[in-house]
């Protein structure tokens, strides 16, 4: 069920209506910019949707890359290819982000793992699983190896959200300032996405500090009014995300998890992953000290080498 209030949903429907020559500029770049701006991979048909896929590489277990917030498969393109010739590896763009283009109702954690598991069906993609998460994608693949333990090799957690963050039992002042701020910006992208304001104003959902040809793809994936629109209802969506993951059973103790931590983030949300250092007995955690929070971007070898460390473990993991 769609958490976006009544009034907002009137509003960017006047607006559209009201404005309608710029309605038309918008269709026209969008349309224009999905020419230029081919997907790397494939729609694949999960039953429910269409999801934008990306498969590289063969054997091996399957390495899942699960996007942060408003994020989508480009931002693992520095990872994913060096990764493709050790194993199979699966990016992939949540429904409304990237080139997939219809957004869900209700984008919860549990949702985006129903998504997950019945793309990975589709795609006769068999477990064992490795699962990458950067950001909230973190919580979505948490939750996945909750659900399916049997399935799951280890997990790389890339500076992870979790889940205290959005729970409003632990939200403080300044966590309350800063979740207020950035739902007045997903709530006007939202609305004024149709008119293409945020592509005027060069406000787009998604990726910063890509290489050019790569930012250029991200940057026209999220102009997308489905993306403004995706993304408005995943913030919505957090408080009742991370109630799902806080009830959820936690994975097995067994499980290899590495906590990749970026050495630039805050204080407070470096405190933010020490809950992480206790998901399983088995957890190590390294601080990438040079970067900033999209480590998959800023820092693609810290990724890359912590996937390999999982797929070929070495010594020094706890027994």
């Amino acid at each position: 069920m769609t958490l976006i209030a009544r009034k907002d949903r009137w509003i960017r429907a006047v607006l559209a209506t009201i404005l309608f020559p710029l309605t038309l500029f918008q269709t026209a770049a969008s349309r224009r910019s999905l020419r230029i701006c081919k997907p790397a991979g494939r729609l694949v048909d999960i039953g429910t949707r269409k999801l934008h896929a990306h498969v590289t590489g063969e054997g091996g277990p399957t390495v899942i890359l699960e996007a942060g917030m408003g994020g989508c498969s480009i931002g693992w393109s520095l990872v994913q290819e060096e990764l493709s010739r050790h194993s199979t590896i699966l990016s992939y763009d949540r429904a409304g982000f990237g080139w997939s283009p219809q957004p869900m109702g209700e984008p919860t954690c549990e949702a985006y793992v129903d998504d997950l598991k019945r793309l990975l069906e589709a795609l006769h993609l068999k477990p064992p699983y490795l699962l990458v998460g950067h950001s909230f994608g973190g919580m979505i693949v948490r939750l996945f190896a909750s659900r399916y333990p049997d399935d799951v090799l280890g997990i790389v957690l890339v500076d992870a959200a979790h889940e205290c963050r959005f729970l409003p039992s632990r939200r403080s002042e300044s966590r309350a300032k800063v979740r207020h701020a950035n739902e007045r910006l997903y709530k006007w992208g939202y609305c004024l996405s149709p008119l293409g304001i945020p592509r005027l104003l060069k406000k787009h959902v998604g990726h910063n500090g890509l290489p050019a040809h790569l930012q250029a793809a991200a940057i026209s994936a999220g102009y997308r009014n489905h993306a403004y629109q995706a993304a408005y209802e995943e913030f919505l969506h957090m408080e009742q995300s991370a109630l799902q993951l806080e009830g959820a059973p936690p994975i097995y103790s067994g499980t290899p998890v590495l906590v990749l931590t970026a050495g630039k983030q805050s204080e407070e949300w470096k405190q933010d992953q020490q809950p992480l250092l206790f998901l399983s007995n088995k957890v190590k955690q390294t601080i990438v000290e040079d970067s900033w929070h999209s480590i998959q971007i800023y820092r693609p070898q810290a990724v890359t080498e912590a996937v390999l460390e999982l797929l070929y473990i070495k010594e020094g993991w706890p027994e």
